[in-house]
């Protein structure tokens, strides 16, 4: 027994190999010392965040690159955006917007002239009222300037107007290649609701002209006006409404659909209207074009719209 107590005294207690190729966790002899197992977690650590910004990195730069394009996009539109104002004996009856359709900078004795597009209705200020254009960007600290109407049709079938404006040479839309507008395609609308401050409002074409959808079910009558659902209230008619994506017009604001209320008391009867939500009429560029071709607008317009323009609506190159 002695011999025994003495054998396990001198070399230990025994031990069991399985065999594994793994070390376990609670073998003593396989840990390693506090301090390195430290910087071992801290190198991980650091290689684990410097990872994380460098994928990182990338996405922010992205986000911030798409954010300045469309706020630079946004600038653009708002700078061929223009306020037109009715006046008579200088007082102000009706109030529209428009947008500057094109331009032609001072050259040698010929001056400086804008081309603005806006809606016809807006200008039925009867005999002795002025249209004055107020201009948006650089070009604001200018003042007003009156303007010419050099051609306007009938606000029943083509309710538009070209305005000329002389000395001044603002920037224009950037106008579209195409035709082509897509249901729920998002849009920006840009105006001065009321005749006041400069507004900006968005959202998608809800309605396309039955010609524009091969697939749709014929109706009784006809309808060539786009439908958007952004907000766009009296002094807003004549607007530009752009393309967000691009910042290309889509069409002219008409105005919005309104519900009539009779109202009646002892002394007199008389009718509120109020705009319907998600209803506003746009002219499209599809009607915008031959209006520009008009031959009273040929002689203003010849060689100052885009190539594409002039192809598409009959203007000479």
């Amino acid at each position: 027994m002695e011999a025994r107590l003495s054998a396990i005294t001198r070399h230990g207690p025994e031990r069991f190999h399985t065999g594994a190729t793994h070390n376990c966790a609670d073998n003593p002899d396989m840990r390693s010392p506090f301090p390195i197992r430290l910087i071992i977690l801290g190198l991980s650590a650091l290689l684990a965040v410097t990872v994380g910004c460098a994928r990182l990195q990338p996405a922010v730069s992205d986000a911030q690159s798409a954010a300045s394009a469309r706020q630079r996009a946004i600038e653009e539109m708002i700078d061929s955006t223009v306020k037109v104002t009715i006046e008579r004996e200088g007082r102000r009856v009706a109030s529209a917007s428009g947008v500057v359709i094109a331009s032609r900078p001072a050259v040698d004795t010929m001056e400086a002239v804008s081309f603005v597009l806006t809606a016809a209705h807006t200008l039925a200020g009867g005999d002795g009222a002025t249209v004055v254009v107020g201009f948006c960007g650089p070009q604001a600290s200018r003042g007003k300037f009156t303007a010419t109407v050099i051609s306007r049709g009938k606000p029943d079938t083509q309710d538009l107007a070209l305005l000329r404006v002389s000395g001044i040479a603002a920037p224009p839309v950037r106008l579209p290649e195409d035709d082509l507008v897509r249901l729920g395609q998002p849009i920006l609308v840009i105006g001065f609701p009321e005749g006041e401050r400069l507004g900006l409002s968005s959202g998608i074409v809800s309605q396309l002209p039955l010609s524009a959808r091969p697939n749709g079910i014929p109706v009784d009558r006809p309808e060539h006006r786009i439908v958007i659902d952004a907000a766009a209230p009296r002094g807003v008619s004549g607007g530009g409404v752009f393309e967000e994506e691009t910042g290309r017009l889509v069409g002219v604001v008409q105005g919005h659909q309104t519900l009539s209320m009779a109202v009646k008391d002892q002394a007199q009867s008389y009718t509120l209207k109020f705009p319907v939500p998600g209803a506003t009429f746009v002219v499209p560029m599809t009607q915008i074009r031959p209006f520009l071709a008009r031959p009273e607008s040929l002689a203003e317009l010849q060689n100052l719209l885009p190539a594409t323009a002039q192809a598409s609506s009959g203007l000479p190159k």
